[in-house]
């Protein structure tokens, strides 16, 4: 191979063994021609798919906005690589950009980003054979089967007491529906692999602070939203007027600085960090959302932990108690408001999700089915549950319901096991490796304490839909990339 053909990132062959040669990792340097053919093959399928997008909804305006961030994220790969089609993409996942709307769904950056980073990592790591490992291949293919399986079994032993057609909402038995599902219960395994992959071929550093960037700006403007309109937090359940401020960025955004806060060394980055945190505080306090107080404050006991130990999660402990007990004046305020709220209703969703669970305990009633049995069988009426009381508001509770004990044996198996793995300590990573594992560990624990209030996770039909992709897209990509910070060779992750 002479030097003129020779890629920029190769060794010479004088001085390394060939299957040393191909375990090596590239360095990003200059134009990357090797990473051209996939962003042509991406582009010529995305316009394919807008194209058809457009014929069938007549949306042409909405097809080219498709089209021209297509385009913009075709040229950046080519130039960039494969960082210049994730940083992208997950720093627009969480921002308040427009939807493409087809009927009741909207669709984002984050839709159907997983499988596309995927794929690309997967094309551009053979392109530049450089051997990637992925995991939980089989933890996938075990939960889809079953997902799939659940929904034969619903339509051969269908309940009669509940509609099969739309005549009263939009819960009925659709295949479209059961599909769809089927689709986000892939989504964690899909965005976890696809940032492992990403991992083992690109640095961290631009994904994290460009995510953290982006959670900021979106984090802005949910206060700037309250500076023109402002109410108190505690008068939120009396008005009925919550501010529109993104729950699941604001504690995303505390997340991450918080674990830039406690391991960076410089004293810019930490006056920096010390400033976002007080914008995602400010936002979460001016939300009043009960699941983003929970999650802030379990993730940030996972963050204390991961770097001061059993000592650090105590200490922060007892300085919770002794702020609990400055204000508790006004916690007394808000838990008498939670208590006559509609928090309580929670538990009889709670209830109708078990009651459904109960028709259907070992492979549940069926991927996508909740909506449908929660019209005969919730506890509230038919009106409540049309005006949205058609979710569990636990994601938990959610899967047990729709694909039965062994469906939610296998995520909960799937979930811990990336989460013991990322707890675990690795001595022989750098600091900010052992900042971005941290704040991958934070994330995942805030999605999951989410998840059992609301959201998060793992996308459903009954909750959020397809809006909810973007926050379980960047929780897994991040567990994903996390990972491979520990595989050792290959799969070690540059600096």
């Amino acid at each position: 191979m002479t030097p003129s053909t020779r890629p920029a990132w190769s060794p010479s062959i004088s001085s390394v063994q060939p299957h040393i040669a191909i375990a090596l990792r590239p360095r990003p340097i200059g134009r990357r021609t090797i990473d051209v053919d996939h962003p042509l093959v991406l582009l010529v399928l995305t316009l394919l798919a807008a194209g058809l997008t457009a014929l069938a909804t007549y949306r042409l305006d909405l097809a080219g906005a498709l089209l021209a961030v297509v385009a913009a994220i075709t040229i950046a790969c080519v130039i960039l690589g494969l960082q210049g089609l994730v940083v992208p993409l997950m720093v627009a996942a969480l921002l308040p950009l427009p939807l493409i709307t087809i009927r009741s769904a909207g669709f984002g950056p984050a839709t159907f980003a997983a499988p596309v980073i995927l794929a690309a990592g997967i094309l551009i790591a053979r392109r530049r054979q450089v051997p990637v490992r992925i995991l939980y291949r089989w933890w996938a293919v075990a939960l889809v089967t079953v997902a799939a399986v659940s929904v034969l079994n619903s339509w051969l032993f269908w309940d009669p007491n509940v509609g099969v057609r739309q005549d009263r909402g939009f819960g009925h038995r659709w295949l479209g529906y059961q599909v769809t599902a089927i689709f986000f219960l892939a989504i964690p395994f899909l965005a976890l692999m696809a940032g492992m992959v990403f991992g083992q071929l690109e640095r961290l550093k631009a994904l994290y602070y460009g995510v953290l960037a982006s959670l900021t700006g979106t984090a802005l403007l949910g206060l700037w939203g309250w500076w023109h309109n402002p109410v108190n937090p505690l008068d939120i359940y009396p008005t009925g007027q919550r501010p529109n401020i993104n729950p699941d960025a604001t504690a995303f955004l505390i997340v991450l600085a918080t674990a830039l806060l406690i391991w960076t060394r410089s004293a810019r980055w930490r006056l920096l960090a010390i400033v976002l945190l007080a914008i995602g505080l400010v936002a979460a306090y001016l939300s009043y959302y009960l699941d983003v107080w929970l999650a802030a404050l379990g993730a940030v006991a996972v963050l204390v932990g991961g770097r001061w130990g059993w000592r650090g999660v105590l200490a922060w402990l007892g300085g919770l108690a002794a702020v609990a007990l400055a204000v508790l004046p006004v916690l007394n305020t808000i838990v008498t408001q939670r208590l006559l709220g509609n928090d309580s209703d929670r538990i009889l969703l709670w209830q109708s999700a078990l009651t459904i669970w109960s028709k259907s305990p070992v492979m549940g009633v069926g991927a996508g089915n909740l909506a449908s049995y929660m019209e005969s069988y919730s506890r509230f009426s038919i009106t409540y549950v049309l005006q949205g009381y058609q979710a569990a508001h636990n994601i938990f509770l959610e899967l047990l319901a729709e694909i039965g004990v062994v469906g939610l044996v296998v995520f909960l198996g799937f979930f811990i096991s990336v989460l013991v793995k990322l707890l675990r300590r690795v001595d022989e990573m750098d600091r900010f490796h052992r900042q971005f594992r941290s704040a991958a560990a934070g994330m995942l624990v805030a999605s999951a304490i989410m998840a059992s209030v609301g959201s998060g996770l793992v996308p459903t039909i009954a909750t959020e839909g397809w809006s909810a992709v973007a926050p379980v897209l960047l929780t897994w990509f991040f567990a994903g990339c996390a990972l491979t910070l520990s595989l050792g060779k290959p799969g070690t992750v540059a600096a």
